[in-house]
Parts: C-alpha cells; sequence; structure tokens
C-alpha cells in the first residue's frame, strides 16, 4: 500500500510540474524587455515622422518599461540590420504586414490599416524576432492605444 501511495504521489507532482510548464511566461532569449527596462527604447523610423498613434503605441511601450525614447533614421535595410542584431528595439513607419522584412522579423499586432500598392494591408510594427516578452508587452501597448 506504501509503494502504491508513493507512486501516485509522484505522479501526481510529475502532472504538477507539467502543468507549470505550460503556463509559463513568454522568454527573451536575448534578453530585449530587460536591456530596454529603465533604459532606453530605440526605435528605427521608416518615414519622416511617427504617425500620431505610432508616436502613442511607442511612448505607452516605453512608459510601461520605464525608458527614454531614441529615435533613429536612416537605410530601411540599415535600420532593419540593426534591428536584427538587437541595436534597434523597434521599426516604425506606416509598416504594412506583408513587408518583405515580415520573414525575418517578429509582427506587432495590427495598429490599423495602411493603403499598399496591392489595396490595403494591416498596419504594424517590426520588432526581434524570438523576443516573445518585449512582443508582447509591445501587443499591450498597441491594444491600449487610441482609445
Amino acid at each position: 500500500m506504501a509503494l502504491l501511495k508513493r507512486m501516485l504521489q509522484r505522479g501526481l507532482t510529475g502532472a504538477a510540474l507539467v502543468a507549470l510548464a505550460a503556463c509559463y511566461v513568454p522568454a527573451d532569449p536575448e534578453g530585449t524587455t530587460e536591456d530596454v527596462t529603465g533604459s532606453t527604447l530605440r526605435v528605427g523610423l521608416l518615414t519622416p515622422e511617427l504617425d500620431p498613434l505610432e508616436d502613442e503605441v511607442v511612448a505607452r511601450l516605453a512608459g510601461a518599461l520605464q525608458a527614454e525614447v531614441e529615435v533613429v533614421t536612416g537605410d530601411p535595410h540599415q535600420l532593419f540590420d540593426q534591428l536584427t542584431h538587437g541595436a534597434l528595439h523597434i521599426l516604425a513607419g506606416q509598416i504594412p504586414s506583408d513587408t518583405p522584412f515580415a520573414d525575418h522579423a517578429a509582427l506587432s499586432d495590427p495598429l490599423g490599416v495602411v493603403m499598399t500598392y496591392d489595396g490595403e494591408a494591416d498596419w504594424v510594427l517590426l520588432l526581434r524576432r524570438g523576443e516573445n516578452r518585449f512582443l508582447v508587452t509591445a501587443n499591450r501597448a498597441i491594444k491600449g492605444a487610441g482609445r
């Protein structure tokens, strides 16, 4: 009977551990959230200035992370390279979800819709791929913006 009781306890402990593992907090393998928190949120800008909605989202994200905002402009390919290597945290500038960069970056939830040559597309921000905690935080900022 004692053996059966121990086996049952171990089984329940194992099931509890599996359940807890399924409830993990998203992680940032490269530490983006930690790097930005209390420091600087670096935003690459593909247009002459941030759209008011993008500006609000960036401000909300920076506020959530207690960070200052630094906007960087330049060649789109260089800005994207900086994003993929972690020198920038976000690319903004009325980016359509069907951008050629979409295969190599994380796309935020849509901010709205932008016009493209082919019609309309979701309007997104680009973030470094794999930084899931940072993406969740950015999507929360988007969800609360413009309301």
